[in-house]
């Protein structure tokens, strides 16, 4: 085959696993955006409102020439420091009301929900406003980097990243300098503070480490843009980026981050209609399959009473919608077979039992029921394993280790979820993590 042809099919050949590799990071909710300027607005002077504003800056201070950044701006062209501070006042004053509408295209990004965790670099509230349009703005939590380490907001837990939220990276819009990167000394002064152990946000700068980014638009010099990919990936050398989408992006740039095993592409609305078009063909796949009868080799089984159908079945639609394959008997039984023995082959052949544990199992004590028999196999399973077997899932109102289920199952450190709310996202993503190491 001419060399030519080769390097086509090559090429062709690693972009379907990349791709492969960011929906399936997507599906399992590892997929985290980092959206700039440059994806943000359809507006008539532009789709940046970064430059629109600097535009509008130079025109009402009768500046002539077309300045291509604040820095630009506001130290080239004869402001005094004194003009630089009243920017930033005057930016936070014309924010106060509502200035330029999320573009259709970052609207389709966020569609699908599967991006619950959203990093914006604009100081504008261009993106909060598309969050809050799609998720609802009672159900949005918006969060900012303001440069100073008292005031930053950072992740309680693991799971704070499945909840809706804008994190702002370089600061929000308001009238006050410093708090927000307007100018390069700005930035050069946030990503220094990022680079920073002590100053940045721990619990989040911990969790992106492990998550994929969608880096998308953000349109900076080669350099600036490698200090912010430190920034958000300190270790990036053996936790690879993600996917890199940047129209103005220097070509140096993007052969270094292609270097380092990032994905890297320049035209953002085929970017969004392959995510669209790939997501909806899993998720189909995955519909199709969810109900079939894995009868071995599962991810995760779990075992309950049939008195706790409701909260589990929220546990299987979690684990499932993670990408996980769940033995869960409501689908996983075949008509007319021996339904013990499948589940003593499905246990042996699991990765993972999860044994749900709720008040009912504590009336139960004196009724047969077969998830005791499902403990006795996992408990037996577990002693040849040198490794996490069973993780049991149990009601906070259940006296786990004070109750009289196996002793072999106390050992075992308990997910505890409240019954009045159950969330099980952050048990699913510690869950995929364990998995990764299996």
């Amino acid at each position: 085959m001419p060399a030519i042809f080769s390097k086509i099919k090559k090429e062709s050949s690693e972009n379907t696993r990349q791709w492969d590799l960011l929906i399936t990071q997507l599906m399992q909710g590892n997929v985290i955006p980092v959206i700039g300027p440059e994806f943000l607005v359809d507006d008539e002077k532009g789709s940046n409102p970064h430059q629109i504003l600097i535009d509008d800056l130079a025109e009402a201070y009768e500046i002539d020439s077309h300045p291509k950044s604040f820095s630009e701006l506001l130290y080239d062209k004869g402001f005094d420091a004194s003009d630089r501070k009243n920017i930033y006042a005057m930016l936070g004053d014309a924010f106060s009301q509502p200035l330029f509408k999320p573009s259709q295209l970052l609207k389709r990004l966020l569609a699908s929900k599967r991006f619950p965790f959203v990093i914006t670099t604009s100081f504008t509230p261009v993106v909060e406003d598309a969050m809050r349009e799609i998720w609802g703005a009672d159900a949005l939590r918006v969060m900012k980097f303001t440069n100073d380490p008292s005031h930053n907001d950072d992740i309680s837990t693991r799971s704070d990243i499945n909840k809706p939220t804008v994190y702002y990276m370089f600061g929000k819009v308001c009238r006050s300098e410093k708090k927000y990167v307007v100018t390069d000394y700005d930035m050069l002064s946030f990503c220094r503070a990022w680079l920073s152990s002590a100053e940045r946000p721990q619990n989040l700068a911990a969790e992106l480490q492990s998550k994929y980014l969608l880096i998308l638009g953000n349109g900076y010099s080669d350099w600036l843009s490698r200090f912010v990919c430190f920034s958000l990936k300190p270790r990036i050398d053996s936790h690879p980026i993600g996917l890199v989408v940047d129209p103005f992006g220097e070509d140096s740039f993007l052969q270094f981050m292609k270097r380092i095993d990032a994905f890297t592409l320049r035209d953002a609305e085929e970017v969004v209609s392959k995510i669209e078009s790939l997501l909806t063909e899993r998720e189909n796949e995955q519909q199709q399959t969810r109900f079939n009868m894995p009868l071995q080799g599962t991810d995760v089984f779990i075992s309950y009473s049939r008195a706790d159908a409701g909260v589990v079945a929220k546990l299987y639609d979690t684990l499932t919608s993670k990408g996980l394959n769940v033995w869960y008997d409501r689908n996983n039984i075949s008509y007319g077979g021996n339904f013990m023995n499948e589940i003593i082959a499905g246990i042996k052949s699991t990765r993972l039992f999860l044994p749900v544990m709720t008040q009912n199992i504590a009336r139960q004590s004196n009724e047969y029921h077969p998830y005791r028999t499902e403990w006795k196999t996992a408990i037996d399973m577990a002693s040849g394993y040198g490794r996490t077997f069973i993780i049991p899932v149990s009601e906070r109102d259940f006296d786990f280790y004070g109750s009289d289920i196996p002793d072999a199952l106390k050992a075992c450190n308990a997910y505890l979820y409240d019954s009045d709310q159950p969330d099980f996202n952050e048990l699913a993503d510690n869950i995929l993590q364990l998995l990764s190491r299996i």
